[in-house]
């Protein structure tokens, strides 16, 4: 699970000086601009307590002044890195970016120069090649890479990443750092990528279950979910039982469609927060720390919930497979699997009361709720041919933080459990769900080992194909890629 300290300072951030941002961005015609501090949205009443956690740098450590370049992801989905606007009212978690940049800057006396560079799934090569040619040309514009997890994982690959084991101030013991990630991205001693509270979008990105309170109150049988939680029944089994009966025809159009009433709504992608969701993986590690096909990938429980999805969302009317947001909002559906950052973007016009639970247990002996983070997360790396990585951990360090202090707060303990959160148990979920955020190599890999632990699970929903035939046809040549992805942390 991914640890968190739970930070109660969410409402400490005007106790904090007002300090200007002296970020730099780049554009694209290379040009570099500075962004003054904008107004602030509104006040955040402060809160008395201060951060338990403290900067293990030393006090006499830092930049001098100097400029460090960040490449960052400049097709981010959700702002990330900097505040550009100039006068503009910002939104407390603009607020909270553009603070922790300016306590980054003044505690290690340095300007972060960020170098704007595509690099989502579709634009992984763009960025991994601007990485490969800054390496050939050895021009050092840039120490640290901010990309998205599987570009950044490409870079790994093709060992283009410095070895942050090897570096002197990061403290992978601190709680900005998930220990679980620390520990499944560490292959043969060697350590290419780090994330957590330094990237906002990890929050954003988890896997969540979205139910209608009032639908629910409909149906006197139906115990709530946080009732559920409470009595460890939360289980893929009952939470498909309680789907049942709650089909119904509205648009008259005798076929399943957008515009009728279910009890579950899953988008694609959603599957994934079933599948891990259920202590499922791709990948898991020998004793020599070296990555393997998992046994649960390709097992008898994988094979089961895909005939649990079947009868859902082929056998019967309970559930629509891909099915949108709408039909949730349209107050249609009675539990939507989708990421976090959904009800921040598209949850704020509803006029129902909805609830939020972790992905279900497969089974009440389950040790935990695992929650899965969709891909558009950052990965923190530094280039392989630094000349000053020990610094640049120095800055990851520090910006990590800053950010467990301001930004963290503000997208959790503002945004997600008080201003979109109807009640105090969805504020104690939203804690239990990032509690569990786990990670998986093989998922952080998909792309470089051509989707085989990325897409298959989904696409034999799709075909509603039989699961082991998966393994015949697949098993040889994702230990193969296994094998290169292995080669990259040993070479």
């Amino acid at each position: 699970m991914m640890k968190f300290t739970r930070i109660t300072a969410a409402l400490m951030l005007v106790a904090v000086l007002l300090v200007s941002s002296v970020a730099c961005a780049k554009t694209g015609s290379g040009e570099t601009t500075t962004t003054e501090a904008p107004a602030i949205a509104d006040t955040v009443p402060e809160d008395p307590e201060d951060t338990a956690e403290k900067l293990s740098l030393p006090d006499s450590l830092d930049c001098g002044g100097e400029t460090m370049g960040v490449l960052y992801w400049s097709d981010v989905e959700n702002t990330e890195f900097f505040i550009e606007s100039e006068g503009e009212v910002l939104d407390k978690t603009e607020e909270a970016i553009r603070r922790r940049n300016a306590a980054l800057e003044d505690r290690m006396k340095v300007k972060l120069e960020f170098i704007p560079q595509e690099g989502r799934n579709s634009k992984l090569k763009d960025y991994v090649n601007y990485v490969s040619a800054s390496l050939s040309t050895s021009d050092h514009a840039f120490d640290i890479m901010a990309a998205y997890s599987q570009t950044m994982a490409n870079a790994a690959y093709n060992g283009f990443c410095y070895d942050l084991a090897t570096t002197e101030y990061l403290d992978l013991e601190k709680p900005w750092w998930p220990a679980l990630l620390t520990k499944e991205a560490t292959v043969n001693g060697r350590l290419y990528f780090v994330s957590g509270d330094i990237s906002t979008n990890l929050l954003y990105m988890m896997y969540t279950v979205f139910f209608n309170k009032e639908l629910l109150g409909t149906r006197a049988d139906l115990k709530s979910p946080y009732d559920m939680i409470a009595a460890n029944e939360w289980t893929v089994d009952n939470m498909f039982a309680m789907s049942s009966d709650f089909y119904r025809d509205l648009d008259a159009s005798q076929n399943k469609s957008d515009g009728d009433q279910f009890g579950f709504v899953l988008p694609e992608l959603s599957i994934d927060a079933l599948f891990y969701g259920s202590n499922l993986r791709t990948t898991d590690k020998n004793e020599d720390g070296t990555l393997v096909v998992s046994e649960t990938y390709f097992s008898e429980k994988a094979q089961s919930l895909l005939e649990k999805l079947f009868k859902v969302f082929y056998d019967s009317d309970d559930g629509m497979w891909k099915g949108g947001t709408n039909i949730f909002t349209a107050g249609r559906a009675l539990f939507y699997c989708d990421r976090a950052v959904t009800a921040v973007k598209k949850f704020g016009d509803v006029t129902f009361e909805y609830g939020v639970v972790p992905a279900p247990k497969w089974d009440s002996e389950q040790d935990a709720y695992y929650t899965c983070a969709g891909n558009p997360f950052t990965l923190y790396g530094i280039i392989a041919n630094s000349e000053r990585a020990d610094l640049a951990s120095a800055v990851l360090e520090c910006w990590a933080y800053e950010a467990y202090n301001y930004t963290t707060p503000a997208i959790f303990e503002v945004t997600m459990k008080i201003r979109f959160a109807k009640d105090s148990d969805t504020a104690v979920m939203y804690d239990m769900i990032r509690d569990g955020v786990t990670f998986d190599l093989g998922r952080i890999y998909g792309i470089t080992m051509n989707d085989l632990t990325q897409t298959l699970y989904r696409k034999a929903m799709d075909n509603r194909t039989v699961w082991s035939s998966r393994k015949a046809a697949n098993s040889k040549m994702l230990s193969k890629y296994l094998e290169g992805v292995n080669d990259a942390y040993t070479r």
